[in-house]
């Protein structure tokens, strides 16, 4: 299970490289850690995306009844509202600033899927990126509104779009050569991470700044391609890279430009999906069974693996700025639940 962006979509379902990679043994769960699972009542399938700095969760999940996808938030408190867009079969949220604020997307018809915000009191705006003939899709956003994402050309190209606080969007591409930008997140100045295409179909990481400028880059061993999942506040960027074999592996780059790839002991393919400001990193492995556990990564580099009772597998997607670690997990069914993890 990847993050890039058209897969969720479809589903709703090197600069500076100097590098040091190592193989980090696991240390069990630490046993004040807690777990927390939930569902929105009847859903068929919980996924939580993001946590802001309360504690506040945005995601999306399926109603069984309805057979639509629909929004969510579920409160510091434990209170889960749902939403979605009248008419809509898919309504999906992937962030929320710390005022409550979230945004994401929802499916009109074919090719017609319009971002959102939606305000605390739960007003929904909806946007279209300039160009938009296949869809735009809001991914992250920051406590002052600036919201990052992709939109989709007539040929179903992604393109990379920044709407600010007070709606006006500027789009971008990494070169005129690339073939697409995909943004994942952005911090509060403003530095945007994301991948792009090259002309041969291969994937690479990109930083944009606020002034526009992009610094393209690669984790070492990347024949498979380079997924910035996230940026913290000081600018490290938490992601994953394929190797030839097209397993994965999880990095993190310096804001200097370091990149340092890790991998759990005995995981045969490791996703990191979130970086808070003190530069933990949540994600997933596989060991040699093909079974997904969670883990957390520290700023010094110690990993802790966490396991939801009676679950086949877990998968971590963020962690917010009080270590807070959100994502889901599935049951022998094949039915997949929320999960938030706290210390």
């Amino acid at each position: 299970m990847t993050r890039t962006m058209r897969s969720i979509a479809a589903a709703t379902i090197v600069l500076c490289a100097s590098v040091a990679f190592c193989a980090l043994c696991i240390e069990p769960a630490a046993a004040k850690a807690l777990i927390v699972t939930f569902d929105p009542p009847g859903s068929g399938g919980t996924y939580p995306w993001r946590a802001n700095r309360n504690g506040d969760i945005a995601g999306f999940w399926y109603d069984t009844a309805a057979q639509t996808t629909k929004g969510f938030i579920r409160a510091s408190d434990g209170e889960i509202t749902t939403f979605d867009h009248a008419g809509s079969k898919t309504t999906a949220a992937y962030a929320i600033s710390e005022g409550g604020v979230s945004t994401g997307y929802w499916t009109v018809d074919a090719g017609n899927h319009p971002g959102f915000v939606r305000a605390a009191d739960g007003a929904m705006t909806e946007f279209h990126a300039p160009g938009d003939d296949n869809g735009t899709f809001p991914i992250a956003l920051t406590d002052k509104g600036a919201i990052v994402g992709s939109y989709y050309d007539l040929y179903d190209v992604p393109h990379g779009f920044l709407r600010g606080r007070k709606g006006g969007i500027e789009t971008f591409d990494v070169s005129g050569d690339a073939y697409g930008a995909s943004p994942m997140s952005l911090n509060a100045d403003g530095v945007i991470a994301g991948h792009w295409g090259d002309e041969n179909g291969l994937v690479h990481g990109f930083v944009r700044t606020p002034d526009g400028a992009i610094a393209s880059f690669d984790a070492p061993g990347a024949n498979g391609g380079t997924f910035p999942q996230a940026i913290n506040a000081a600018g490290a960027i938490a992601g994953y890279y394929a190797d030839a074999s097209f397993m994965y592996h999880a990095f993190v780059r310096a804001p200097d430009g370091t990149i340092s790839a890790f991998d759990a002991q005995g995981a045969i393919s490791t996703v990191a999906n979130g970086v808070n400001k003190k530069g933990a990193i949540a994600g997933y492995y596989l060991d040699g069974g093909y079974v997904a556990h969670g883990f957390v990564r520290s700023a010094k580099g110690k990993i802790r693996s966490f396991d939801v009772p009676g679950a086949t597998g877990v998968y971590a997607n963020d962690i917010n700025d009080s270590g807070l670690v959100t994502g889901w997990w599935t049951t022998p069914d094949e039915t997949y639940h929320g999960f938030l993890r706290s210390e």
